[in-house]
């Protein structure tokens, strides 16, 4: 290329020339249309000149890049870009074929050990080197991959071939101990006691066997209790000096890290492995560890239930010896049984007919704890007028008068407190009724109370009679002379018209018996007639009193009140008039 643009200098010159000496001729006057011709053919070459050698520098241009030549100066008019371009075009020619034999060997990123010069700091050197990264890492992590991959396959054939727990583990923790580098290991399986949960050595690797002998490791005590107690992956980088020693044909050192792996399947611990190395674990050393543990933890936890189960069927066949012996034993319980069964029945049978003949005699009403009634018997229903849908679901408040010592009841029958006693409740047509009876809370297995039960009799008739007699005795109190004695004729109490009519007062009263009030000459006689009238309910007689001095002879009523045991409680005497009758001394014989 340059010997055409050379040429082209030359052709150019002779122009140049050819038109200085047109330009010479025309001065003289001679050559004017050959001078004309000649300026026309030289601009037209120089123009052609300038375009080629322009596009030339653009050549250049883009070949620098090509090859990422940063900053280089090119001029547009120089003959030394010809060069520059034929270098840069070698150099492209290069850096293809060198691109070319790199991506070659691409599946051996080993072989890349160095990259040429004009590869170097290129977007194509770049990518390779790129590329060559990834593949080799990739290479790595396939190998970390079949590593555990093979490792897991190993243990499957070693946790097949189940031994004794000790060779057992020791197969393990051997193996393991070989495969992942460690320099110590030791297998530890959980039991627990009286005194609950611990770790005791199954197996160990290059340990001091004596480190542990005899020794169980309680939940939360040192380092394994700790993982025993949190169930996590330990890995300590800072052993304590005297934790223990890796010996050689060296010598004695502490190793520099610890790896605790807790032996879990479904969150429920089975043991730990404790290893001790110089090295750190590598990632994907760890995630075997935490592999292959989940299946050593599988085996223990299948040898574990084998071993219960083996205690199971011991068991089943010493009880199966003893419920042989038994059996004899039970049949004569089930006889027995059976007889307290028919005894049962007939009691039962006694208790309901019992609780009928209640059920037929007084009222009952069941209650929630709130309150709200719930049920009664046909007593209460008949007696109230009221029918079961008319009460359900209503608050007592609804048949029982609402003041604070009912609310006061109703919390402590809550609280399974027993109420006893008269209580007023409201009829249908809102008439006052008149209850003796209970109020029980009824309580369940859990000790509390669960619904409230009343049972009562209505006391309406008797509670008016009673009501009666009240008026009645308050009438003959102030209108006739009334006294009280106990049962040997003591006073103990009298109205104001009998303390008036015999001059006492209520303080010296106490100290007065019935002889103090009759005439002398008839106490014997009344001491004759006194059993008499103490064993009859009532009796009216005539006695002679002494008043003022005087002898005056009263018809008297005596009536005899009694305790519910039966025992005296007071003696009633009520005067009832005066008469003018002699009582004969004989009489009172």
């Amino acid at each position: 290329m340059k010997k055409r643009i050379v040429s082209l200098a030359i052709v150019f010159a002779a122009l140049m020339a050819t038109l200085i000496g047109m330009s010479f001729l025309s001065f003289t006057g001679k050559g004017t249309a050959e001078l004309t011709l000649a300026v026309a053919a030289t601009a037209v070459m120089a123009s052609t000149m300038g375009a080629w050698l322009s596009y030339v520098s653009k050549l250049v241009a883009r070949s620098s890049d090509a090859l990422n030549k940063k900053g280089q100066r090119i001029s547009s008019w120089s003959f030394d870009n010809i060069d520059t371009l034929e270098r840069d075009q070698e150099a492209i020619k290069k850096k293809f074929a060198l691109s070319a034999q790199y991506i070659s060997k691409l599946g051996q990123p080993e072989s890349l050990d160095t990259i040429d010069e004009v590869l170097r700091n290129d977007t194509i050197g770049e990518a390779l080197l790129r590329i060559r990264s990834d593949m080799h890492n990739l290479r790595e992590e396939e190998n970390k991959r079949n590593w555990i991959t093979q490792g897991l396959a190993m243990f499957s054939e070693i946790l097949r071939n189940k031994a004794e727990i000790d060779e057992y583990a020791y197969q393990i923790i051997s193996n393991l101990t070989r495969y992942i580098d460690a320099n110590q290991a030791a297998m530890f399986i959980e039991y627990d006691d009286d005194d609950g949960r611990y770790l005791e050595m199954a197996a160990c690797y290059a340990y001091d066997k004596r480190k542990y002998l005899d020794k169980k490791i309680r939940e939360g005590q040192g380092i394994l209790g700790q993982v025993m107690y949190e169930k996590e992956f330990l890995l300590l980088k800072d052993v304590p000096a005297n934790y223990t020693q890796i010996t050689s044909g060296l010598g004695a050192a502490t190793p520099r890290n610890l790896v605790v792996v807790p032996l879990m399947l479904n969150e429920k611990f089975y043991g730990a492995i404790e290893l001790a190395l110089f090295h750190v674990l590598a990632p994907h050393q760890i995630e075997f560890l935490k592999k292959v543990s989940e299946n050593i933890a599988s085996e223990i936890s299948s040898i574990k239930t084998f071993r219960h189960t083996q205690k199971l069927l011991d068991a089943s066949k010493t009880l199966t010896h003893e419920l042989q012996q038994r059996e004899e034993e039970m049949q004569q319980n089930i006889e027995e049984m059976a007889a307290i069964q028919e005894q049962m029945n007939r009691k039962q049978a006694e208790l309901d007919s019992y609780l009928s003949a209640i059920n037929n005699t007084i009222a009952s009403a069941e209650f929630d704890l709130l309150g709200n009634f719930v049920s009664a018997n046909d007593i209460f229903l008949k007696v109230t007028g009221y029918r079961t849908s008319d009460l359900a679901g209503q608050q007592y408040n609804k048949i029982m008068k609402d003041d604070p010592a009912v609310r006061m009841m109703w919390d402590n029958l809550r609280e399974g407190k027993f109420f006893s006693g008269e209580f007023r409740l409201r009829d249908k047509d809102s008439k006052e009724l008149w209850l003796s009876g209970t109020f029980n809370p009824i309580v369940t297995g859990n000790g509390r109370p669960d619904k409230i039960m009343m049972f009562a009799q209505f006391t309406t008739q008797e509670k008016e009679k009673i009501n009666d007699m009240g008026v009645m005795v308050n009438a003959l109190k102030s209108t006739l002379p009334v006294v009280e004695f106990n049962e040997a004729f003591q006073c103990k109490t009298a109205n104001d018209k009998f303390m008036k009519l015999f001059g006492v007062t209520r303080m010296n009263l106490k100290t007065k018996t019935l002889h103090d009030f009759l005439a002398p000459h008839y106490v014997p006689m009344f001491d004759h007639i006194k059993a008499e009238i103490v064993g009859k309910d009532f009796s009216s007689i005539l006695l002679p009193m002494v008043r003022e001095g005087q002898t005056m002879t009263f018809e008297v009523s005596v009536t005899v009140a009694q305790n519910s045991d039966g025992t005296i409680a007071r003696l009633i005497m009520i005067l009832v008039k005066e008469v003018q009758e002699k009582v004969p001394v004989m009489a009172a014989g």
